[in-house]
């Protein structure tokens, strides 16, 4: 690949994701740490990044919002192990909320069906959940939003708070130790809020590439959160300080960051 190919595809990857680490862009890649460099380097002193310790980030040094759709097509593999380790999580007779996050709904695509109430304002978790008949299915309501494919407003809000969660299955746009879970779009961040006001646990499933990012509201401090589900490429010195805040820590192939 051309250096100048492997450029545009760097900022399509920093453009989505808002910040890249060295290590995984040379391995995307297949060259070396150094070449990475050269690279970000370069597209750093044209004014097209901003480089910081260990890769860069966007210019705003946020991802970009993008609809469920395309967030889909990325990290597919990631958010189906995410999803699979959530579901020890589910127990029978459980009040459960899913937020419409493409990974909370890789939990819901396993999930089987079992006599559990689902409260949800995400349209495709509802037509996935339709034929499950153990499960009682409840939808907030309000206003759709055709983006990410939710209904959102003060109507879906009243619906929700008359609801006690036992556990809420969530993501977020980025993660950060100080401040917590953020997200893109206001309205799924208020919805967030409202919901973890309801609800007994808090259980965040989120995949590597979203660790020490931030977005443009914050709606989940990390005392709020219970626990942290990710896969196994996640920064280990990250997750041992999420750990030491007192948040229970799972990756994706089955290992839990227990005390020895």
């Amino acid at each position: 690949m051309l250096a100048q190919e492997r450029h545009r595809q760097i900022l399509n990857l920093i453009e989505e994701k808002g910040t890249v680490r060295t290590i995984d862009l040379a391995n995307e890649f297949e060259v070396t740490d150094e070449t990475i460099r050269r690279d970000l380097q370069i597209l750093s002193e044209n004014f097209q990044i901003n480089k910081i310790h260990g890769g860069a980030t966007s210019l705003s040094a946020r991802p970009k919002l993008q609809s469920f759709i395309e967030r889909r097509a990325i990290n597919v593999e990631k958010k189906k192990l995410i999803g699979q380790a959530a579901l020890k999580f589910v127990e029978p007779g459980e009040t459960v909320a899913f937020d419409s996050s493409t990974t909370v709904f890789e939990l819901v695509c396993a999930l089987p069906d079992c006599p559990v109430r689902v409260v949800t304002n995400t349209h495709s978790v509802i037509h996935q959940l339709l034929g499950h008949e153990q499960i009682e299915l409840i939808s907030t309501g309000g206003r759709y939003q055709p983006k990410t494919q939710t209904f959102i407003g003060i109507e879906s809000q009243a619906s929700l708070r008359r609801h006690n969660v036992n556990k809420a299955f969530i993501s977020c746009v980025g993660l950060d130790l100080r401040q917590g879970a953020s997200e893109g779009f206001e309205d799924q961040a208020i919805f967030k809020d409202v919901l973890l006001q309801t609800c007994e646990e808090v259980i965040l499933l989120v995949d590597s590439s979203k660790m020490g990012q931030r977005s443009e509201y914050f709606f989940a401090a990390p005392e709020q959160i219970s626990c942290v589900i990710t896969d196994k490429d996640a920064d280990v010195d990250f997750l041992e300080k999420l750990k030491g805040s007192g948040i229970e820590v799972v990756v994706a192939d089955g290992k839990r960051l227990d005390e020895d």
